[in-house]
């Protein structure tokens, strides 16, 4: 073959190549700009376990619900099996720690702000910043929600729901004792104390049974019912940074003094040292207590769903203060969280279903936490779940919150100081004095907390 016609052969041969190659481009090569790279099919489809446990906190716990909620989610990801275990609150602490320690810690974990955040803040719980998408839409959170779910700035866990430590009150007995203008402001349901030391008297002489007031401290986890009307206008347990304990206040020995005298008062349910959540909730069903706290929603739940008939009316309320302003309260909620692990690829795929979990897309899981459940929604655009006069009136309180104790170095191990020197001071024959209680627990609590701080900065 004549050069020259070799030649011009080879040539056409590359400007065909060259077209073809062109015609196969993205426009966008053409523009100057890098199209985006297609999907590592191999590494999206690789098969991937998770082990996830959940506590009671969101009310899930039947084995049908669970095993609806993975099904829904083999069809977005087919690749994941997920092995669920429900963890019973007894000994709760003590398993996760055991968890911890052995390195069997579960890829996904739900439980209540309580236990998420110190596990975020000990490592154990990895940061989803990394993993989250647009169409989460994390400006749907309610405020009180967005500060829970954000540590020192980074997104530490996903809420699902949002509650408040509040008070609940039988205004049936309110009235049947003659008090009904010792109720707190319909409005803005709140009171003095003043108000609410007249009620408990007033409505105590019923008799035949009857408490107008239930208080329980027979827990380490029971602080809250205490502390409600202590920092209700008070002070908090630390500043702002975490450094020092402010619990220890004249202001809160007089509040701790005042709760004291009506709590071991004649019209006070009997030994609040030893008094347990389930039995006053009981009580309280059976319209034996007019005002005890209200940290879980037990009778509201089971009122939406028929299984405890409304035998009284009730109303939610905040705790008392000196000039009958709202009270600071205790925000809390239930969501849920991730293993840090250094398998990223398990921990991709954790931080895929947390997201989808908390989504508020799944018909399937809003109808079980938000109606058979009756929680609160953390998401604004999933209010409309609250059809019931309590659940609207509980969600709207939220107005004064303290700061979170949850985020407290060595918050578990501080809050058991307290209940050592609570339950003293709340004896009743009062072993401990309320200033000598608070005192003894500054003490310590500094102590702890000052090497949990120095422990931090190594």
């Amino acid at each position: 073959m004549p050069a020259s016609k070799w030649k011009r052969r080879t040539m056409s041969m590359f400007a065909m190549l060259l077209c073809i190659l062109l015609c196969s481009c993205s426009t966008d090569i053409l523009s100057g700009r890098t199209p985006a790279p297609k999907a590592d099919t191999a590494a999206n489809s690789a098969a991937v376990t998770l082990e996830w446990w959940i506590s009671t906190s969101l009310g899930i716990a039947e084995e049908n619900e669970f095993n609806q909620i993975i099904t829904e989610y083999k069809k977005i990801s087919p690749n994941v099996t997920i092995n669920y275990y429900a963890v019973p609150n007894t000994g709760l602490d003590e398993k996760l720690n055991v968890a911890i320690a052995s390195g069997s810690f579960p890829d996904l974990y739900v439980d209540s702000v309580t236990r998420l955040s110190p596990l975020y803040m000990r490592g154990v719980t990895a940061g989803l910043d990394a993993y989250l998408t647009e169409d989460h839409n994390l400006s749907d959170y309610t405020q009180s929600a967005r500060d829970l779910m954000t540590i020192d700035g980074k997104l530490a866990m996903l809420l699902m729901e949002i509650r408040s430590e509040v008070l609940v009150l039988n205004k049936d007995l309110f009235i049947k004792a003659g008090a009904e203008h010792l109720l707190p402001d319909p409005e803005t349901k709140t009171w003095t104390r003043d108000t609410f030391a007249k009620a408990v008297e007033t409505i105590g002489k019923l008799g035949n049974g009857v408490f107008s007031f239930g208080l329980v401290a027979g827990d380490s986890a029971y602080d809250k019912f205490v502390d409600g009307y202590i920092y209700s206008d008070g002070d908090e347990y630390t500043n702002k940074d975490y450094t020092k304990v402010t619990y220890n206040s004249p202001r809160n020995v007089r509040n701790f003094e005042w709760l004291i005298k009506l709590a071991t008062s004649p019209y006070a349910v009997p030994g609040a040292a030893g008094n347990k959540v389930p039995n006053l909730i009981e009580l309280f069903k059976q319209g034996k207590i007019a005002i005890m706290m209200n940290d879980r929603g037990d009778l509201r739940r089971e009122i939406n769903n028929g299984t405890s008939p409304k035998k009284f009316e009730y109303m939610n309320a905040h705790f008392p203060t000196d000039d009958g302003s709202k009270s600071k309260l205790f925000v809390n909620g239930s969501g849920i969280a991730i293993k840090k692990q250094e398998d990223k690829l398990k921990e991709k795929e954790a931080a895929k279903f947390a997201l989808w979990f908390s989504s508020g897309k799944s018909e399937l899981i809003n109808k079980l936490i938000y109606q058979k459940y009756s929680k609160l929604p953390a998401r604004k655009s999933l209010q409309a779940f609250i059809t019931d006069e309590q659940g609207r009136e509980w969600a709207s309180l939220p107005d004064k919150a303290i700061l979170s104790p949850v985020a407290m170095p060595n918050y578990q191990q501080i809050r058991k100081i307290w209940f050592n020197y609570f339950q003293q001071a709340l004896l009743n024959n009062g072993t401990m004095s309320a200033a000598d209680a608070l005192a003894g627990y500054e003490k310590e609590a500094q102590k702890l907390l000052d090497e949990a701080n120095k422990q931090a900065k190594k």
